[in-house]
């Protein structure tokens, strides 16, 4: 094993001194209450019984199951065979609406469902490029940074839910501003798209972020996601399992339709073009409008690289097997 695919992910392994710590000293208790309760001599008799020892093994393994899992997220990789380098067009940062009003019922499913289809589509579209992903709402997160890892990325945009980004509302320009500034240059070309239903409701100047963006050589595509009669914007669901939908002040029902002169602002504003999710080519003609005159060779950690990921899922699984047959 010569790298790790995504090393962050062994950060969880704080997790088993924690849990282990916390069988410790949940067994110290057990066993202080059984001796105020009878001496050891007398607890068969009185019902209590001696613990089985196997089951003493059982926190232990599941402690090594999330070892091995952490390290089957961390990715751990062979020597690469061959060249590790291929052939990139453009670093693309898709900044995903995650607001309320994307759970609108007014296309297919719901906006974000539809969303996340069309990310799919493009990443179809245009394989040579590497994807990063920004969710917003009232703020901004970034989820995935750019990756030829494409099986990876998807995986991060179908976890992609409504409240993601945990402030409410809908800050378009936080997104773009995010996409900005959080990623490190590389060498390839850089360029935003924006998926949303339009309607900012809080946060920077979408238009003028993405001016600024534009004047950083950063352009942006905005990707237009419901419909013009637009629908109401799902809330909980009540105590028999229905939907209830969100209400103003004076308790009426809160609407949202497309917005696409806004979105088609910040795509004039920084440089880019609008697309609507509906049309059919759509994904194919951003991916067109992406692509530079001219690829760039970029390093692939992933490629002709050894696996070792699943080895050390099978043994987790193992493990865990084991430990519920105890």
């Amino acid at each position: 094993m010569s790298a790790l695919g995504y090393p962050l992910y062994l950060a969880s392994l704080i997790l088993v001194p924690a849990l282990l710590y916390a069988y410790s000293r949940a067994a110290r208790r057990d066993k202080a209450a059984r001796e105020r309760f009878a001496q050891a001599a007398l607890q068969g008799v009185v019902g209590l019984g001696a613990k089985n020892k196997r089951r003493a093994a059982v926190p232990f393994l599941i402690a090594a199951a999330l070892v091995m899992s952490a390290v089957a997220m961390a990715r751990p990789l062979g020597e690469a065979k061959g060249d590790e380098e291929r052939p990139a067009s453009t670093d693309v940062i898709v900044v995903l609406d995650v607001s309320d009003s994307m759970g609108v019922t007014d296309v297919s499913d719901n906006r974000i469902t539809a969303a996340k289809e069309f990310i799919n589509r493009l990443v179809a579209a245009g394989p040579d490029n590497r994807y990063g992903l920004v969710l917003f709402s009232g703020d901004a997160v970034v989820t995935c940074p750019p990756t030829l890892d494409h099986d990876a990325y998807l995986t991060f945009v179908g976890d992609s839910d409504i409240g993601r980004a945990n402030v409410p509302g809908t800050a378009i320009g936080e997104g773009i501003l995010a996409a900005l500034t959080r990623f490190k240059k590389s060498e390839l070309l850089r360029a935003v798209v924006v998926i949303s239903d339009g309607e900012n409701t809080y946060g920077a100047d979408p238009v003028k972020a993405a001016g600024t963006a534009k004047d950083a050589g950063m352009p942006i595509f905005t990707v237009g996601v419901g419909t013009k009669d637009g629908g109401r914007i799902p809330a909980a669901l009540d105590f028999f399992g229905s939907a209830t939908y969100k209400k103003d002040k004076q308790g009426r029902t809160v609407t949202s339709s497309l917005d696409d002169d806004t979105l088609g602002s910040v795509a004039s504003a920084g440089g880019g073009r609008y697309f609507a999710a509906s049309d059919a080519g759509a994904a194919r003609a951003l991916a067109g409008a992406l692509a530079p005159a001219k690829k760039t060779k970029v390093k692939d950690p992933f490629r002709g690289a050894v696996e070792y990921g699943p080895w050390f899922s099978l043994a987790a699984f193992i493990l865990l097997a084991v430990a519920i047959c105890l």
